[in-house]
């Protein structure tokens, strides 16, 4: 049986990463829009390219809070996170290095957007499959 202790610090810690994650989502979405404005109003600015990564600002700060809330779980959830990140990061250079390959062949180019998506599923995917085998 797992330890009443135990569960209720799992609980605070995932209320806090939500709260931090909220925290992020709102000002990448203020900045997105703020950076977006700037540089559609001037777009022969040289300075537009400083401008228009400003949004990752706040979402480099959620890198260190994932960090930080990983190192909170109990060893279970990180084996089960750690299964799901690593199957995310594999299948995700599988695709993306296959599609490389398709696209020196003559596939059109896609964007970079297209990534995340397919990493996110594949994470998803990963912790379906890990929490399946552990859970």
């Amino acid at each position: 049986m797992k330890d009443h202790g135990a569960q209720v610090h799992q609980r605070a810690s995932g209320r806090r990463y939500a709260l931090e994650f909220l925290a992020v989502l709102i000002a990448y979405g203020g900045l997105l829009a703020l950076a977006g404005f700037v540089v559609d109003a001037n777009p022969d600015a040289w300075w537009r390219y400083a401008i228009a990564p400003l949004p990752m600002i706040p979402a480099a700060y959620l890198v260190f809070a994932s960090v930080r809330y990983y190192r909170r779980m109990d060893e279970l959830q990180q084996r089960i996170a750690l299964e799901s990140l690593a199957f995310a990061f594999a299948g995700t250079a599988l695709i993306t290095f296959t599609y490389g390959f398709l696209d020196a062949a003559g596939l059109p180019r896609i964007n970079w957007w297209f990534v995340w998506p397919v990493m996110g599923t594949l994470w998803a995917l990963g912790t379906w499959l890990a929490n399946r085998r552990w859970l």
